[in-house]
């Protein structure tokens, strides 16, 4: 039995604390539209190939405020009270029967998922892509915004002394980033990328692309201020396109605003008739209608943000272009690593795109901060993140 052979040593928020004791457990629980709580629960000794780590950090992603704001994300619906959470990292407290590759003490970034191990897609490394996925805060799953989390041990990564424990928390949407632009981009060096979106993950996708060796990244966005900042960031240069003139066909727009994107890039893109990669982070249908038409013969175009199930396209330029045309859907093997590599090795600071900082008692503050889009400074959201038990940025 798990209670007997795991081998538990609690440190940090309590350390007079007993592991597998009824309480101790707080967590910041969805009971329903718009209602949330801490509760204390349970906590639970790591079982066979399980660790349990003590959270730390916790960034607030989009997917969790709309579970807040509206009880469900396409098919997965709220129906019992859940924790919120998935980018989370902390500290290996117990460890389960079998576990040799991590003790206690160990930092880690936890990659939220549990997939079967057994099926095709989990054997061919793409788990992202398994039926049975276990994924927290997905209905009807709890998630990592708690003071204590069993994980299996092979989606604890362990996170080198270089990194802090809020870095290794963005490990999360980085993963997906690394994911959409390495794995299904597949972008290249000295390649012209085009990025729609200056939220976190599009602003983490161009980083990726620069640091892959991408000659040009221009980041795409309708709000100036967060162009401003991709800019800042990572951008080589940055799109801000123009609302359908009165009359116009939105697709038309969408094709004058390509036109206008690939003239101011220069005369090399556009003698290539367009990019060589396109990675779509807002869902948006104008958005996508411009990817496609601002890429290239025989380039290719990936789809990451999800917004309405139905969008019109202009099918027509992807046959005749020849265009690749693929989604992006969170992250499979081997990805968490690249990700922290990136970030081990400096050639992405994370951290630039926190710009606001709550406690853990502060939770339900700092997810009205994401979804107001400003904090109680007045300044803008990109990136939100939540302290447990370490002082904010640590």
């Amino acid at each position: 039995m798990a209670q007997t052979t795991a081998t538990a040593g609690p440190i940090g928020l309590d350390n007079s604390l007993q592991v597998g004791s009824a309480k101790g457990n707080t967590s910041f629980v969805l009971e329903a539209i718009d209602k949330t709580s801490f509760q204390e629960r349970p906590v639970v000794l790591p079982g066979p190939g399980m660790v349990q780590i003590n959270v730390r950090q916790t960034g607030i992603c989009g997917s969790d405020v709309h579970y807040w704001k509206h009880g469900r994300i396409g098919d997965f619906v709220l129906t019992k009270p859940m924790v919120l959470g998935h980018e989370s990292a902390g500290i290996v407290t117990a460890v389960g029967e079998g576990v040799t590759t991590h003790k206690i003490g160990d930092r880690v970034a936890m990659e939220p998922g549990e997939p079967c191990f057994s099926c095709s897609m989990c054997k061919g490394g793409q788990y992202n892509h398994c039926s049975k996925l276990i994924f927290a805060a997905t209905p009807p799953y709890d998630g990592t915004l708690c003071t204590y989390y069993n994980l299996h041990a092979s989606f604890a990564h362990k996170v080198p002394d270089n990194m802090s424990l809020e870095e290794a928390s963005l490990m999360e949407p980085l993963g997906v980033a690394v994911q959409s632009a390495v794995r299904q981009g597949k972008v290249q060096p000295m390649s012209n990328v085009v990025v729609f979106g200056a939220g976190p993950v599009g602003l983490l996708t161009a980083a990726v692309c620069k640091a892959y060796g991408a000659k040009r990244v221009v980041v795409v966005d309708i709000i100036p201020s967060k162009l401003e900042f991709a800019k800042q960031f990572c951008a080589t240069q940055t799109f801000l396109p123009s609302p359908a003139e009165a009359g116009e066909d939105k697709m038309a727009a969408s094709e004058r605003n390509a036109n206008q994107l690939l003239a101011e890039m220069g005369d090399e893109v556009q003698a290539k008739g367009g990019v060589d990669l396109v990675l779509e982070c807002t869902g948006a249908p104008p958005c996508i209608q411009m990817g496609l038409f601002a890429t290239r013969i025989r380039g290719r175009f990936v789809q990451v943000g999800m917004g309405a199930s139905d969008v019109t396209i202009p099918i027509h330029r992807i046959n005749i272009r020849e265009i690749e045309m693929t989604g992006s859907f969170r992250y499979g093997a081997d990805v968490y690593s690249l990700a922290i590599e990136l970030v081990a090795s400096r050639r992405i600071d994370v951290t630039r795109i926190v710009t606001h900082r709550y406690s853990f008692e502060d939770a339900l503050k700092a997810f009205a901060a994401t979804a107001k889009g400003k904090g109680d400074d007045d300044m803008a959201t990109i990136k939100v993140q939540i302290s447990q038990g370490a002082a904010p940025g640590h």
